[in-house]
C-alpha cells in the first residue's frame, strides 16, 4: 500500500511532479510510488528513490493491470496524456475503489465525460476525483473563490482574470489538442464546450467571445486555456449552488455560493489592441487549422515538441505566471475584490508540478472541507478550498494576494488586504 502513486513518473511533466513530492518538506509523512511502463525507465531519469518508494512497472491499456495498481493507493497522482486516451480507465478504477485522484488535464470533454461516466459512483465509494490541479485551472478558480471571500460571500457578477504566461509548452500539451480534434466525436464535442456544460446548476450566459478585451487599463486576446479555465470555474459555482439547494432542506448551514448572476471571462493580456487583435486571429485560425484541416495537423504533429518533451531544464526557471482576477458584487453599490497570483517558474512543469504536487498531499494530509467529503467529480476549489491557497503560499514558487479594490486599476492597501 502506498499514500501518493505517480502514474506517468516518466514522462516530462510526470517526472517533476514525481520530484517534487519525493523532495517536499512533508515527505516523512508519506510513502510514495511510482507507475511507469518500464522499470528501468524509472530508474534511468534521475529521481531521488530510496528503498521506500515503490516501484509499479503498468501497462495503461490493460484496464486489469490499472485496476490491481490503482487498489494499492490512497491517492493517485496522474501526468498520463492526452487523457482522452488514456485517463478513463484510471478514473474508473480510483471511482469504484475509492481511491482519491488528481491531474493536470485541460480537457473539457473528458472531464463531461468522466462526471457523466463516474460522478455518482465516486459519491458511492467517497473517491474524490479532481481533474486539472495544475495551471489549467488552480489559478483561475482559486481568483475567484478568493473574490468571494474578500468580499464577505456576497452575491458576486462579473469576474474577469487577466492572465499572462512565460514559458515553454509540453509536448503533451500540444499532444492534447491534436487528440481533442481527431478522436472527441464532435456531437461530444459539441455538448461539452457549452455554457456551463460540466456544471450541475446553469448559470448566468457568459459574455460572448471578443477579438480584444479589457480589464481597466488591462488589454488582451483570447486565452489559449480560458474555455477550460471557463468551464471549471462554473462548474464550481454549479457545485457550491447544488449544495446550497440540497442543504435548504436540512438544518445545515448551506455553503456559500457565487450567486445567480456571476458570469467568469479569462483572457490573455497583451501590450495593446492592436497586438490582442493579431493575438486573437492567429490563436483563433491556429484552433480551425488544428480542428478542421488534416494537412496543419499533419504539419503540427511533425514539426511540434513531442509528448515527452519539454524544454530544457537550464530554461525552466526563467518562465512565471500572473493571473489577475476582478471580481464585482451583485449588489446596488457594487464592490471590487482584486486577487492577484503570481508563480516563479515553467508554468507547464514546475509550477504545474508544485500545484498538482500539493493538491495530492492536500488529500491525504489536510482535513476535507465538508463539499469534498462525499467525494465525486469535484474541482480544486470544492474539493481543496483553502488547503490548496494555503499550501501554495507556503511554496516559495507561489505569491497571493487579495483585497477590496476601487475598481480594475486599483491597487490593494496593504489596510485592505485579505490574504
Amino acid at each position: 500500500m502506498v499514500d501518493v502513486l505517480v502514474i506517468g513518473a516518466t514522462g516530462f511533466c510526470g517526472r517533476h511532479a514525481a520530484r517534487y513530492v519525493l523532495e517536499h518538506p512533508e515527505r516523512s509523512k508519506y510513502t510514495v510510488g511510482l507507475a511507469a511502463r518500464s522499470r528501468s525507465k524509472i530508474a534511468s531519469i534521475g529521481l531521488p528513490i530510496d528503498d521506500s518508494v515503490q516501484i509499479f512497472e503498468l501497462d495503461i491499456l490493460d484496464k486489469q493491470a490499472v485496476e490491481a495498481v490503482v487498489k494499492q493507493a490512497k491517492v493517485v497522482l496522474n501526468c498520463i496524456g492526452p487523457f482522452w486516451h488514456y485517463g478513463t480507465p484510471i478514473v474508473h478504477a480510483c471511482a469504484r475503489n475509492g481511491v482519491h485522484y488528481v491531474d493536470i488535464t485541460g480537457e473539457t470533454p473528458w472531464i463531461f465525460d468522466i462526471i457523466n461516466k463516474f460522478d455518482y459512483l465516486a459519491t458511492q465509494t467517497h473517491a474524490i476525483i479532481i481533474p486539472s490541479c495544475a495551471v489549467d485551472s488552480i489559478p483561475a478558480d482559486a481568483g475567484v473563490y478568493l473574490a468571494s471571500q474578500t468580499l464577505g460571500h456576497a452575491p458576486l457578477g462579473a469576474s474577469t482574470t487577466a492572465s499572462r504566461m512565460g514559458g515553454g509548452a509540453p509536448g503533451g500539451t500540444i499532444a492534447t489538442f491534436i487528440a481533442t480534434a481527431e478522436d472527441v466525436p464532435r456531437p461530444l464535442l459539441a455538448r461539452s464546450t457549452r455554457d456551463w456544460a460540466l456544471s450541475p446548476v446553469p448559470g448566468a450566459d457568459s459574455p460572448p467571445l471578443r477579438l480584444v478585451y479589457s480589464l481597466g487599463s488591462r488589454r488582451g486576446a483570447v486565452a489559449p486555456f480560458g474555455a477550460i479555465n471557463r468551464a471549471l470555474v462554473q462548474r464550481t459555482a454549479g457545485l457550491l449552488e447544488l449544495a446550497r439547494l440540497e442543504r435548504k432542506r436540512t438544518t445545515e448551514e448551506p455553503p456559500p455560493g457565487y450567486g445567480p448572476a456571476f458570469t467568469y471571462t479569462e483572457f490573455m493580456q497583451t501590450g495593446g489592441a492592436i497586438s490582442a487583435f493579431l493575438v486573437s486571429v492567429t490563436i483563433a485560425a491556429a484552433v480551425v487549422g488544428i480542428t478542421f484541416i488534416t494537412p496543419f495537423r499533419w504539419l503540427v504533429k511533425r514539426f511540434a515538441t513531442q509528448p515527452g518533451s519539454g524544454p530544457a531544464d537550464d530554461t525552466l526557471e526563467r518562465g512565471g505566471l500572473t493571473f489577475v482576477n476582478i471580481t464585482a458584487s451583485d449588489e446596488p453599490s457594487p464592490r471590487y475584490a482584486k486577487s492577484v497570483i503570481k508563480g516563479h517558474g515553467d508554468p507547464g512543469t514546475l509550477l504545474t508540478a508544485a500545484m498538482v504536487g500539493e493538491s495530492a498531499i492536500a488529500l491525504l494530509l489536510d482535513e476535507l472541507p465538508p463539499l469534498a467529503k462525499g467525494g465525486g467529480v469535484l474541482t480544486p476549489m470544492t474539493a481543496l478550498g483553502d488547503n490548496i491557497i494555503r499550501r501554495m503560499k507556503a511554496c516559495d514558487r507561489f505569491e497571493i494576494t487579495s483585497g477590496i479594490v476601487d475598481g480594475p486599476d486599483g491597487d490593494i492597501e496593504e489596510s485592505r488586504k485579505t490574504r
